[in-house]
């Protein structure tokens, strides 16, 4: 029988896998009309859902230590906090599931909680044991079997799904964000299937639409081929069908760095086809504007002019340099003097940051070049050995 540490790796191994194509939607998107909604509006699933799955299990602070204080009770104050039995911190079981055992935005949490704290176990039947004490250590004795009993069906349910060979490699045929999405669905029908579909939706529910949400929108914000006044009104649409009444409010990310850089994808191919260079930048200098408070603007703005006054630097640079260069009336060595010179000239204090970036620069030319000789020596070769048939 294998054991069940190492089925806990291959569940690790697929959310790992589920990472890197969630970040190949987000970079390469690829054109494809995306399935039906998984979760719309009309499940109970909203954003504040999505914000509390987002969040670490709550502690609470304990004055005495149980048997299990090593696996999920953290001293504040290093060992003399266990030994004198102060500031130690707990799971706040009571704060955790104020919303009742089974909810959208808590048991999963809590479920892979356990799955970590028992993870080296030698058998899955040696795993349940140690969950089964854990929770009638910790609870009710009711509200303990229920947590029990579900947790035995979630973790079958997972192992199933990554065992069967329908889905084992499931991950690996995305191509699209339309892939990802049906992919999901898949999933979660499995999971309805083994689970019931209360159960399945009521534990993975909310994880499995704040996903869809982000492929969707990704979709979207990525397409090359629109313009970012039709890609806001699509994401517009998409916050409707899949919030509801919370549409509004979708859009209103704490972070607004990252909103800023959304509007840049958004209006990428906009600002890709504007007529000027200027006309470019004040569209830009109006993203920052929305969102950006006025200091942090005015830092863009400085950097702006910095990078601009380096980019002419180096334009001028080059037309010297290449006056020295093309120069048969030198030798190569003279050549190099007089080309530190310049350096040293326009550069002044950063000239060895400069030279840096040319050892780079030419490095990366010379290997390319290398490359594409390699290349066309193969290919002659392989006319001539054609030729000679």
């Amino acid at each position: 029988m294998k054991s069940y540490s190492n089925k806990t790796k291959l569940i690790a191994s697929a959310v790992v896998l589920i990472v890197f194509f969630i970040a190949g939607y987000l970079l390469y998107p690829k054109k494809a009309a995306a399935p039906e909604y998984i979760f719309d509006k009309s499940y109970d699933i909203s954003l504040k859902d999505v914000d509390a799955a987002r969040k670490p299990l709550p502690f609470k602070h304990n004055k005495k230590p149980d048997k299990f204080f090593n696996l999920d009770h953290e001293p504040e104050n290093g060992d003399s906090a266990q030994k004198n039995g102060k500031d130690i911190r707990a799971i706040d079981l009571k704060k955790l599931f104020s919303e009742g055992l089974i909810n959208s935005h808590t048991t999963l949490k809590y479920f892979k909680h356990l799955e970590s704290l028992f993870a080296k176990s030698a058998t899955l039947a040696d795993h349940f044991e140690k969950v089964r004490a854990y929770l009638f250590s910790h609870f009710a004795t009711s509200d303990a079997q229920t947590l029990f009993d579900t947790y035995k069906k979630y973790l079958q349910c997972e192992m199933d799904l990554i065992n069967i060979g329908e889905y084992k490699n499931l991950t690996m045929n995305v191509k699209s964000p339309a892939d990802a999405i049906a992919i999901l669905k898949r999933i979660q029908d499995f999971r309805r299937e083994r689970l019931g579909v209360e159960l399945a939706d009521a534990i993975f529910g909310t994880d499995v639409k704040a996903k869809e949400y982000a492929f969707r929108r990704a979709a979207i914000v990525n397409d090359s081929e629109l313009y970012g006044e039709k890609k806001e009104e699509m994401i517009k649409k998409l916050n409707q069908d899949m919030w509801g009444d919370e549409a509004n409010t979708v859009d209103q990310h704490p972070n607004p760095y990252n909103r800023y850089q959304e509007k840049l994808k958004i209006y990428k191919k906009d600002l890709a086809e504007t007529a000027t260079d200027e006309e470019r930048k004040k569209k830009i200098e109006n993203f920052r504007k929305e969102f950006l408070p006025a200091d942090v603007v005015e830092k863009f703005d400085e950097i702006d002019r910095q990078l601009a006054q380096e980019k002419k630097t180096e334009e001028n640079y080059r037309v010297e340099e290449k006056a020295i260069t093309s120069d048969d009336k030198l030798t190569e060595k003279e050549k190099e003097e007089k080309t530190g010179k310049l350096q040293e000239k326009f550069f002044g204090p950063h000239v060895n940051e400069f030279k840096r970036r040319e050892a780079i620069r030419t490095g990366r030319e010379d290997f390319i070049k290398s490359v594409e000789a390699k290349k066309k020596a193969a290919q002659d070769a392989a006319k001539g050995l054609s030729g000679n048939k």
